[in-house]
């Protein structure tokens, strides 16, 4: 058998999954009006490819085809038919003996899917499959009541299909209509491929101009680099010999503009000192002053009376015995006595002040000194702290001027793809941890990451093509992170002095953390040296460590630490430069106190100088007025004694007025000689103002000038570092060259005359314009595209040409096959349509003989004993019969594999129904017969009946029963 069997799963009314065996040649469907018995051959039609709705009976929807339940059956939700076919005589063109068609619907997707021997396939694979087979799911193998009954009605031309079938041409009308497709096709495409030529020989014009003015350009541009090297190479020294000079005189000139700032700070406080103690000087003098006037006041009242009482006295002398002469001498002795020895006592008080006030002076001066050899010391720590903040902050601009190789792929980074950064600026040390990371990280702070394997070797081209040193580089996509075990994290967690991992202790962005990872992931960081040696102990030596210090104990054990003076790195200058900041301002602080203390002794020194210097003014005046008084003691007290030998005078009491007048005179000259010394203090703090404030308009004249100078230099600086940069960005940009590099490049030639020949291309370039340095690229590539393009319109034009003659040969083979089979059905026609019809005669014609290809399809019977021309006449039976006797001279023509009748003799009589059947059995050797039926006399030829039903649940049930034994038994009831 050639269908060895249907299975049949949730396909319509077979809800449950059904298996229909094939095992005879003559297969009957029996079985009441609604009970599924056609959903067999929708089943197979569905499962070779049927995609209408309509022809399946099924609704709108492809899922209508999946059972959808019933009063007493839920709905499926898939279903499945597998047709399964003996392939042992190769009527399909494979090299299985079994081919087995499954197709597949799910509801909840609403996704077909087709399968051949269990494979995936796709629909067109199956109709490939069965094409020309006769199994086609409109073709001869598939008759229904619905084609008979149409057959005798359809025009000449819808019968034709029919005959195509049967003649096995239906392969090269489609390999047919494939070919025109390609051929309509082709023809777009040489439409298109035309408008594309047309658009390219456009385009080519202007191109082929652009490509002339390129080469020029191009020749321009060599000439051009061929000497500009050279001319840059002369200006950038140039510009940095200039440069140097002017960062030299704005070093100096801003190094003095500071000083003179701070000179001119200080002299506004030192003023605004200066200020303050003149109006306390201002305010102590007119104290004094009032203290004097009200002295003098006192004074001249003395004075009055002690001249009354000098009147009286000469009176009383000229007019006084030699006793009461006695008393006025032994008076006015002890009075010159009293005065003699009180300015006796107040010059040695004075000279006593004054030694005093000399040796403070020259201790005050041997202080100074040593304040002074002081500050200068402190001020020289202070110069040093800022000689090492001035090379840091270098460093931090410049941190790879000895790393040639890294400073060169720096410089060139915006030429260069991919270039990140270098480790140091990308991996940021915590503040405490700086020397940590640092000996973690040793050489690697200078390698350079980059974004792939691809950049680093560009960058590494650059290096060599330059000859600009050498460099390390990290690719970031092959980072991979090094982490230690966790035996080793837990016994470093455990050890004395454990701060952490060192990639716990920097910073950075997310991007890198393979990176970070990599390089510090399985370094650990231990307090000191000490507790490092324990731990590295504890950990056999297979982890490397590193301390705050900057010690290392590597893995094995070796170890690495000492200090070398100044030896900062990328990682640690910064932090570095935070702690001399903070040791700078503190020195400030030291040298402005120890400044502060100086001018505090000079100005005790000062005041000092004054005192020494008033003290011995008085000293002088008071030594002449003790020698006068002196000498009126001596003189009067020898008078006395002339007069009273060895009498002694008695003592002054406090009340008398000479010793009053020496007070008030010893009062007089303090006050005097305070506000002498006062007023040359305030003359000499006025002094002092007025030369300061010299000064500041002198300095703030010579400031003004200096910042004139400055900002020249810094305008000619910024003109000149931009004509740098511009120039080294030239060497950069046009030729891929460092500095360096150009300078071993640099010609023996006249510059003066190059720079003028460098104008001249530059002018000749310019005036060439907008210049598409890709024109002769693109016009060799679109010239060779319109050359290809070309050759692709001669071959397409070749195989129109060829498609032609295939569809010539396939409409001739299409002939002469078609022709063949009409003729042979035509000849069996008659013969059967005799055995059918009793008697008659029947033959088939041509409408339109001379087109073979599209010609329609006539049939002309003559029943017995009737004349009827027109096939409309005739009655449905007898249009069945004609249908039912031309398929039966078509399969007596050409041998079907397989042919499913459903009901197609529905219209026929008993008599018709029973000649139809013994007919039928005629085929059976050659063909396999699959009738769904419900007339007795087609059942009678069955050699196998499947009995279909429908019980309550709409569920279609399927009974298998052998026409033998259905005979056997029906003989036993009836015997």
């Amino acid at each position: 058998m050639f269908l060895k069997r249907i299975e049949i799963q949730g396909f319509k009314s077979f809800a449950d999954k059904t298996i229909l065996q094939f095992d005879h040649n003559i297969t009957g469907i029996v079985g009441p009006n609604g009970c599924g018995k056609s959903n067999v051959n929708d089943a197979i039609r569905w499962v070779l490819g049927e995609q209408s709705t309509k022809s399946l009976r099924s609704g709108t929807s492809m899922t209508d085809i999946i059972f959808s339940g019933s009063e007493y059956r839920k709905p499926v939700n898939m279903a499945k038919v597998t047709l399964v076919f003996d392939n042992t005589t190769k009527v399909f063109d494979s090299p299985f003996e079994e081919i087995e068609i499954t197709r597949q619907l799910q509801r909840s997707t609403n996704e077909a899917s087709y399968f051949i021997n269990k494979t995936p396939c796709r629909l067109k694979d199956i109709n490939d499959l069965v094409m020309d087979t006769g199994l086609g799911r409109d073709s001869l193998s598939i008759i229904t009541q619905g084609n008979i009954s149409s057959f005798a009605d359809a025009k000449p031309e819808e019968r034709r299909s029919l005959f195509e079938e049967a003649a096995g041409v239906a392969k090269y009308k489609k390999r047919k209509k494939v070919s025109l497709q390609k051929l309509e096709k082709t023809k777009e495409n040489l439409d298109r491929l035309q408008d594309i030529l047309d658009e390219l020989e456009h385009q080519l014009g202007p191109l082929e101009k652009q490509a002339k003015k390129a080469k020029q350009y191009k020749t321009y541009k060599e000439e051009l680099s061929s000497i500009e090297i050279s001319v840059l190479v002369e200006e950038i020294e140039a510009l940095n010999e200039e440069i140097e000079a002017i960062k030299n005189t704005l070093f100096e000139n801003n190094t003095i503009h500071v000083s003179k700032e701070a000179s001119l700070n200080q002299q506004e406080i030192d003023i605004q000192e200066l200020r303050k103690e003149m109006h306390a000087l201002d305010r102590q003098i007119n104290d004094l002053q009032g203290e004097y006037t009200k002295a003098m006041e006192e004074s001249y009242q003395l004075e009055k009376r002690k001249v009354e009482l000098d009147e009286k006295r000469k009176y009383r002398l000229r007019q006084a015995d030699a006793l009461e002469r006695k008393d006025e001498l032994s008076q006015m002795v002890q009075e010159a006595r009293f005065e003699f020895e009180d300015r006796k006592n107040r010059l040695q008080r004075l000279q006593a002040e004054l030694e005093l006030h000399t040796k403070s002076l020259n201790m005050l001066k041997q202080k100074s000194g040593g304040i002074i050899q002081q500050n200068v010391e402190e001020q020289q720590v202070l110069q040093q702290l800022k000689n090492r903040q001035q090379v840091l902050e270098n460093m931090i601009r410049q941190p790879f001027t000895h790393q040639q190789g890294v400073k060169a792929v720096l410089s060139a980074r915006h030429s260069l793809s991919g270039i990140l950064g270098v480790v140091s600026e990308l991996l940021i040390a915590k503040d405490d941890r700086a020397n940590a990371i640092s000996s973690a990280l040793q050489a690697s702070i200078y390698h350079i990451v980059t974004k792939d394997e691809a950049s680093a070797r560009e960058a590494i081209g650059y290096l060599k093509r330059n000859r600009s040193g050498r460099a390390t580089f990290l690719p970031l996509d092959i980072m991979r992170p090094r982490y230690p075990s966790k035996e080793q994290k837990v016994i470093a967690s455990q050890s004395k002095g454990y701060l952490g991992w060192a990639n716990e202790s920097v910073e950075c962005k997310e991007i890198f953390n393979d990176l970070r990872d990599r390089l510090l992931g399985n370094v650990l960081i231990i307090d000191n040296l000490v507790n490092a040696n324990e731990c590295a102990k504890r950990l056999r030596y297979q982890v490397k460590i590193v301390t705050l210090d900057g010690d290392i104990v590597h893995a094995g054990g070796s170890m690495t630490g000492g200090t070398n003076r100044h030896q900062s790195t990328p990682v640690t200058a910064q932090h570095e430069l935070n702690r001399l900041k903070e040791q700078i301002e503190g020195q400030k602080i030291k040298v402005a106190h120890i400044s502060e203390e100086n001018r505090l002794i000079e100005s005790k020194m000062d005041n000092e100088t004054d005192t020494c210097m008033q003290l011995q003014i008085e000293v002088a005046k008071l030594e002449n007025i003790f020698q006068t008084k002196k000498e009126k003691y001596e003189s009067l007290q020898a008078e006395y004694n002339e007069l009273v030998p060895q009498e002694n005078t008695q003592d002054l009491q406090e009340d008398d007025i000479v010793v009053l007048m020496s007070k008030m005179h010893a009062r007089i000259d303090e006050i005097t000689s305070s506000i002498s010394s006062l007023r040359k203090r305030r003359y000499d703090k006025g002094s002092m103002v007025e030369q300061l404030e010299n000064q500041m308009r002198m300095t703030r004249r010579e400031m003004n000038a200096l910042q004139s100078e400055i900002h020249d230099a810094e305008l000619q600086q910024a003109k000149k570092q931009a004509y740098l940069e511009s120039a080294l960005n030239r060497l950069n940009a046009d030729y891929q060259m460092t500095y360096e590099y150009a300078c071993e490049q640099r010609k023996e030639i006249d510059i003066e005359k190059a720079k003028d020949r460098v104008v001249e291309l530059r002018q000749a370039i310019n005036r060439l314009g907008n210049v598409n340095l890709d024109a002769p690229q693109q016009y060799s590539e679109i010239k060779e595209r319109f050359d290809f393009m070309q050759g692709q319109k001669v071959d397409l034009e070749q195989a129109s040409a060829q498609i032609l003659q295939a569809i010539d040969e396939m409409d001739e083979t299409m002939k002469i096959q078609f022709t063949e089979m009409f003729h042979k059905i035509n000849k069996e026609l008659d013969g059967i349509f005799k055995a059918m019809f009793g008697g008659g005669k029947a033959r088939l014609s041509m409408v339109d003989p001379q087109d073979v290809l599209n010609t329609g399809i006539e049939i002309d019977v003559q029943p017995p004993g009737k004349m009827v021309k027109n096939l409309q006449s005739f009655s449905g039976g007898e249009k069945a019969l004609i249908a039912i006797s031309v398929l039966f001279a078509i399969l007596q023509a050409r041998t079907m594999p397989l042919c499913i009748f459903d009901e197609v003799e529905a219209a026929l009589d008993q008599a018709n129904v029973e000649r139809f059947a013994k007919y039928l059995s005629h085929f059976s050797d050659r063909s396999q017969f699959i009738v769904v039926t419900h007339r007795p006399g087609t059942m009678e030829q069955c050699e196998m009946l499947y009995g279909i039903t429908m019980q309550k649940d709409g569920v279609s049930k399927l009974l298998k029963v052998q026409l033998k034994d259905a005979v056997h038994i029906l003989e036993k009831e009836e015997s």
